[in-house]
Protein backbone atom coordinates (compact mmCIF):
# COMPACT_ATOMS: atom_id res chain seq x y z
CA UNK A 1 0.00 0.00 0.00
CA UNK A 2 1.46 3.43 -0.73
CA UNK A 3 1.45 6.05 1.87
CA UNK A 4 -0.41 9.21 0.42
CA UNK A 5 -1.17 12.41 1.56
CA UNK A 6 -4.51 13.56 3.26
CA UNK A 7 -6.85 16.30 3.35
CA UNK A 8 -8.25 16.42 7.06
CA UNK A 9 -10.78 19.38 7.57
CA UNK A 10 -12.53 20.30 11.18
CA UNK A 11 -14.34 23.21 11.87
CA UNK A 12 -11.16 25.51 12.06
CA UNK A 13 -8.25 24.49 9.57
CA UNK A 14 -7.73 22.22 6.54
CA UNK A 15 -4.19 20.10 6.93
CA UNK A 16 -2.44 18.44 3.91
CA UNK A 17 -0.62 15.32 6.11
CA UNK A 18 2.00 14.32 4.41
CA UNK A 19 3.45 10.75 4.54
CA UNK A 20 7.24 10.46 5.77
CA UNK A 21 7.99 10.00 2.18
CA UNK A 22 6.09 12.93 0.71
CA UNK A 23 7.81 15.44 3.73
CA UNK A 24 11.26 14.36 2.32
CA UNK A 25 10.02 14.70 -1.42
CA UNK A 26 8.05 18.05 -1.00
CA UNK A 27 11.07 19.35 1.53
CA UNK A 28 8.17 20.13 3.63
CA UNK A 29 6.40 19.47 6.77
CA UNK A 30 2.50 18.68 6.58
CA UNK A 31 0.76 22.43 5.34
CA UNK A 32 -2.26 23.74 7.43
CA UNK A 33 -3.78 26.53 6.64
CA UNK A 34 -7.11 28.31 8.75
CA UNK A 35 -10.28 26.98 7.54
CA UNK A 36 -11.55 30.90 6.15
CA UNK A 37 -8.44 31.28 4.32
CA UNK A 38 -9.98 28.84 2.02
CA UNK A 39 -11.99 30.34 -0.61
CA UNK A 40 -13.37 28.01 -2.93
CA UNK A 41 -12.47 24.69 -3.90
CA UNK A 42 -12.95 22.89 -7.11
CA UNK A 43 -12.72 19.18 -8.72
CA UNK A 44 -10.48 18.71 -11.64
CA UNK A 45 -9.78 15.87 -13.73
CA UNK A 46 -6.38 16.11 -13.66
CA UNK A 47 -4.28 17.53 -11.41
CA UNK A 48 -1.16 17.91 -13.39
CA UNK A 49 -2.63 19.97 -15.61
CA UNK A 50 -3.35 22.56 -13.02
CA UNK A 51 0.48 23.39 -12.52
CA UNK A 52 2.54 25.25 -14.28
CA UNK A 53 5.95 27.27 -12.82
CA UNK A 54 9.30 26.44 -11.13
CA UNK A 55 9.07 24.13 -8.09
CA UNK A 56 10.85 23.42 -5.08
CA UNK A 57 10.53 19.84 -4.24
CA UNK A 58 10.21 16.31 -6.43
CA UNK A 59 8.55 16.50 -9.78
CA UNK A 60 8.53 14.42 -12.73
CA UNK A 61 6.58 16.16 -15.56
CA UNK A 62 3.14 14.80 -16.16
CA UNK A 63 4.33 12.09 -13.18
CA UNK A 64 4.64 13.39 -10.00
CA UNK A 65 5.26 17.23 -8.29
CA UNK A 66 5.10 17.27 -4.43
CA UNK A 67 5.95 20.46 -3.04
CA UNK A 68 6.06 24.30 -3.63
CA UNK A 69 5.11 25.64 -7.16
CA UNK A 70 5.80 29.19 -8.11
CA UNK A 71 4.29 30.73 -11.01
CA UNK A 72 3.08 33.95 -12.66
CA UNK A 73 0.02 34.88 -9.42
CA UNK A 74 2.28 33.05 -6.34
CA UNK A 75 3.38 29.52 -4.34
CA UNK A 76 0.90 26.82 -5.11
CA UNK A 77 1.67 23.89 -2.58
CA UNK A 78 1.07 20.69 -4.49
CA UNK A 79 0.68 16.53 -4.27
CA UNK A 80 -0.34 15.51 -7.52
CA UNK A 81 0.86 11.53 -8.48
CA UNK A 82 -0.17 10.85 -11.60
CA UNK A 83 -3.10 12.29 -14.09
CA UNK A 84 -5.88 11.70 -12.14
CA UNK A 85 -8.75 13.90 -10.10
CA UNK A 86 -7.79 16.11 -7.42
CA UNK A 87 -8.72 18.88 -4.86
CA UNK A 88 -7.98 22.76 -5.90
CA UNK A 89 -8.13 25.29 -2.87
CA UNK A 90 -7.99 29.09 -3.51
CA UNK A 91 -6.96 30.55 -0.50
CA UNK A 92 -6.48 34.30 0.28
CA UNK A 93 -4.39 35.39 3.16
CA UNK A 94 -1.85 32.69 3.40
CA UNK A 95 1.39 32.30 1.82
CA UNK A 96 0.14 29.56 -0.87
CA UNK A 97 -2.57 30.89 -2.73
CA UNK A 98 -3.51 27.28 -4.10
CA UNK A 99 -3.36 23.85 -2.68
CA UNK A 100 -3.66 21.26 -5.02
CA UNK A 101 -3.68 17.42 -3.97
CA UNK A 102 -4.56 14.56 -5.88
CA UNK A 103 -7.17 12.52 -3.80
CA UNK A 104 -9.67 9.40 -4.87
CA UNK A 105 -12.97 11.23 -4.06
CA UNK A 106 -12.63 14.94 -4.72
CA UNK A 107 -16.17 15.31 -5.15
CA UNK A 108 -16.73 14.13 -1.20
CA UNK A 109 -13.87 16.76 0.11
CA UNK A 110 -15.22 19.50 -2.25
CA UNK A 111 -18.52 19.27 -0.58
CA UNK A 112 -16.96 19.95 2.91
CA UNK A 113 -15.70 23.25 1.62
CA UNK A 114 -16.99 26.75 0.82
Amino acid sequence: MRRVARLLIDQRRVTVRLSAMEKLEALHLNVTVPRTAVIAAREVPDGMAELGGIGTGTGLPGVMMVGTIRDGFGLTFAVCRGRGPAVVLDLAGHTYYRIVVTVADPGEIVSRLP
